[in-house]
């Protein structure tokens, strides 16, 4: 009896030393779990990110945008320096009214926004003979001179680079607009002047490989948090502007035909940033819009909560309020996994060890059992 009673003894500690194994072992693997799906959550390679994510090519991404439709103004001689109040309240379509400096124009607005987060025109927007425009009716509702509406650009997705990308050769968002019907500048059947505003969040990676490039005919700038990194303002024809952030987040810039340069703007890792980028259609003649999005971790809401139809996924960014950015920490697309997720999984992967862990000594009591009764 006695040498039944210490094998018992022997076998319950043996047991207790399996199941003290299997818990540590469940511990460790619980660790191990959160520690790699985590590494996995903050991965530096957007495509990657975006693919465990369940983004597929075949989904558009959508960007909220708000345009302005403009109103051709009377048109006065600009070098009649007796017109000094018409010129203030300047027209808005040049290329028909004697402004003939078609090219690209830097120095328009000023290097940062104002608190609206609007561009702020150099000079007041006073019409000269060179030069001068209104901003705050570009990018406002101005009482029979323009109107607003919302919209969406549809961007495709590339998954190598993780490339988002627009592009229009003939970009004609209004025509379907009926603020300006009968302006004489629509004479083609085309809603020209017009003008358009929209962000894009990203949280900064300093890869060396985020790059935003646009392409446009007319006024375009862009701006990097609240500070202009390309501009390309003016009437011209299309031209392109392509922004680099470097691995020391220094963003270097250039308009076609320029090498990359030191723009004074600066990204720190890690960090929420986001694009502002303006636009306007001041020829009544052509009117293209292009931009891609390069190596850039964009803040994406839920590819499946806000996947409704041909509108794709949603970029995560709310026009009420724009300081508003979703960062990495908020992005379920860029997140494989919320923390949520983390702690399930790793959980449901700690209960199997535990799991295991009881059944191998389970088998061993068996085991025991089995000797004792021999």
């Amino acid at each position: 009896m006695k040498q039944k009673k210490n094998k018992k003894t022997m076998f319950g500690g043996i047991a207790l030393g399996v199941l003290s194994l299997g818990a540590i072992l469940a511990i460790l693997g619980m660790s191990n779990t959160v520690s790699e799906i985590s590494e996995k959550a903050i991965s530096k390679t957007p495509d990657a990110i975006l693919a465990s994510a369940g983004v597929s090519e075949e989904k558009l991404v959508s960007v909220p945008v708000i345009y302005y439709d403009q109103k051709a103004d009377p048109c006065v001689n600009i070098y009649d320096t007796g017109l000094t109040n018409e010129l203030h309240k300047r027209q808005f379509e040049w290329t028909s009214c004697g402004y003939y400096n078609k090219g690209v124009e830097q120095g328009l607005v000023e290097y940062e926004l104002d608190k609206g987060y609007l561009p702020v025109a150099t000079g007041d927007g006073v019409l000269t003979a060179n030069r001068g425009i209104d901003t705050k009716r570009w990018f406002n509702v101005v009482d029979e001179q323009s109107t607003s509406y919302a919209g969406t650009l549809k961007m495709k997705y590339q998954a190598a680079g993780a490339e988002f990308s627009f592009e229009a050769e003939d970009f004609y968002p209004l025509d379907a607009a009926e603020f300006s019907v009968g302006d004489f500048t629509n004479k083609d059947g085309h809603n020209h002047l017009f003008t358009m505003s929209f962000a894009v969040p990203f949280t900064v990676l300093v890869s060396g490989d985020e790059s935003v490039e646009v392409t446009a005919d007319d006024d375009t700038f862009v701006f990097v948090g609240n500070k202009l990194a390309i501009d390309m303002g003016g009437v011209h024809e299309a031209t392109t502007g392509r922004l680099v952030i470097h691995e020391n987040g220094e963003v270097y810039t250039g308009v076609e035909g320029e090498d990359l340069a030191y723009s004074g703007v600066n990204v720190n890792k890690d960090e929420s940033s986001i694009v502002r980028i303006f636009h306007a259609d001041r020829d009544s003649e052509e009117s293209e819009f292009d931009v891609k999005f390069t190596g850039m971790n964009l803040s994406v809401t839920d590819a499946k909560m806000a996947d409704n139809g041909d509108d794709g996924v949603q970029i995560a960014y709310d026009p009420s309020d724009p300081t508003y950015v979703a960062p990495l920490g908020e992005s379920s697309v860029f997140r494989p996994d919320s923390t949520k997720g983390l702690i399930v999984m790793a959980t449901v992967e700690g209960v199997m060890i535990v799991v295991i862990a009881v059944l191998v000594a389970s088998v061993a009591r068996f085991m025991v059992k089995q000797k004792v009764r021999k």
